[in-house]
């Protein structure tokens, strides 16, 4: 060894084997700069952390036991709704629609009898007289106002089929007795066939004096 390269330090030495080639330890990272601005009150969480809140047993315990009891009520409620709605009286039902079947025919067949009774009120009159053994009346001239006392005849035929039958089906879906309705139409509507009848009978003077018997 010359007295020159005895002469370096160590440092240099070290400093001349890096340079030729010798391996050097890495650099320690340096640490990520917090680029967020500093929060007014503590630090900032980690990084996906979440926070839950405490859970309390009794508030839970007792929402499930009202979840429950709900759950329980709910079903049996509209239980009653169903039941009013199905009928509480089938053979009140089957009466009921019957009963509604013959009225809707019997309002047809009064509402035709009242429009041609102009016309049949003289066969009508002479049917009458051989079953009181008087002498039957020889012609029959309605007045003027039978033209009215038919249209509101059949109108009301018609109005009270459609009242019966529209009261007896909220009825029935009440599950109330109902089959009296149509009845109590069925007999009202007969009283109006008698009443237009004997009206449109006395719009003409001679004919009703002559179905009356003659006093001995």
């Amino acid at each position: 060894m010359s007295q020159h390269e005895a002469a370096r330090t160590p440092d240099q030495s070290g400093d001349a084997a890096t340079t030729n080639g010798g391996a050097t330890p890495p650099a320690a990272p340096s640490p990520r700069r917090d680029e967020r601005p500093r929060p007014q009150y503590g630090e900032y969480a980690p990084e996906g952390w979440t926070w839950t809140p405490p859970v309390d047993e009794r508030a839970a315990a007792a929402e499930a036991a009202n979840a429950e009891a709900a759950a329980a009520v709910a079903p049996a409620a509209p239980a009653a709704p169903s039941h009013a709605a199905a009928g509480a009286h089938p053979i009140d039902r089957m009466w009921t629609i019957t009963l509604l079947v013959f009225g809707v025919f019997g309002a047809l067949y009064n509402s035709l009898a009242l429009f041609q009774l102009p016309t049949t009120a003289l066969e009508s009159a002479k049917l009458s007289a051989s079953v009181l053994g008087v002498e039957p009346p020889a012609d029959f001239v309605a007045g003027p106002a039978v033209p009215a006392f038919i249209f509101v005849g059949i109108a009301l035929q018609l109005a009270l089929w459609v009242v019966a039958l529209l009261w007896s089906r909220a009825r029935m879906r009440a599950g109330r007795l109902a089959w009296w309705v149509p009845f109590v139409a069925g007999v009202a509507a007969f009283i109006v066939v008698v009443v237009v009848g004997m009206l449109v009978f006395a719009s003409d003077p001679a004919f009703m004096p002559s179905l009356t018997p003659a006093q001995p």
